[in-house]
């Protein structure tokens, strides 16, 4: 029975976790004079870095593994809802606001901005769209304006083709996302890239749609040495 699974009771709990701090973190925004919301941090505390972070497991995690997913973001969420929360927070809302097609959310002390996938690549193909290049290009002036982090440029394929050109493809897909961000100012010693092939889909590959989907590049953002030693961690 699926009601006696432990695996069905850790996504129930995780489940349970995020829908709690959700309420939480709901009373604790703010309104932005240009309409955007953004958290009360002084107000909520490790709570909303608690919040945010299980959203965010639920985000990146790949198929099959959202509810624990969920559960780890929410507790790395919690442990981190100060000064390093702050500035990434601070982080996301103008990536949100550079980017608003994009799915931004936060896991721990990382940042994960999913790229809109529509835009980036065609099938099978490694070249960004020359309509994307805007996007990256803004991309790349937030990471400017926050320059104590690292970045590791995540590359991403459908399930066309065979599972070792598909790896190959998303790591060009990353080098050539990570290459612009470079011409954006994104000093490359911030920059590293990492391609997962077909292997963390998050939609449905049996669709145009999904396939569409999974063809994406993904930002992972973190605190560099210099951030985490100003914050004493």
């Amino acid at each position: 029975m699926i009601g006696k699974g432990t695996g069905f009771r850790r996504d129930k709990g995780a489940v349970g976790l995020l829908l709690t701090m959700v309420l939480v973190l709901a009373a604790g925004c703010a309104t932005n004079p240009d309409g955007t919301t953004e958290y009360k941090r002084t107000a909520i505390g490790a709570m909303a870095g608690g919040a945010v972070g299980a959203g965010a497991g639920m985000l990146i995690a790949g198929r099959g593994h959202r509810g624990t997913g969920a559960l780890i973001g929410g507790v790395a969420g919690a442990a981190v809802g100060g000064g390093i929360g702050n500035y990434m927070d601070r982080q996301a809302a103008e990536m949100k606001r550079k980017l608003p097609d994009a799915a931004i959310a936060r896991q721990g002390d990382k940042l994960y901005v999913a790229l809109p996938s529509g835009i980036l690549f065609d099938v099978d193909k490694d070249q960004v769209k020359p309509a994307a290049r805007d996007q990256v290009g803004k991309a790349a002036e937030v990471l400017v304006k926050y320059p104590d982090t690292y970045v590791t440029v995540e590359g991403h394929t459908d399930s066309s083709g065979g599972a070792d050109h598909n790896q190959k493809l998303s790591e060009r897909r990353a080098s050539g996302v990570r290459d612009l961000l470079a011409s954006g100012g994104v000093s490359a010693s911030r920059l590293a890239v990492r391609g997962y092939g077909e292997t963390d889909p998050v939609a449905d590959n049996a669709t145009p749609e999904g396939r569409q989907t999974n063809r994406r590049v993904q930002l992972e953002i973190r605190p560099n040495e210099r951030l985490k030693a100003e914050q004493g961690q």
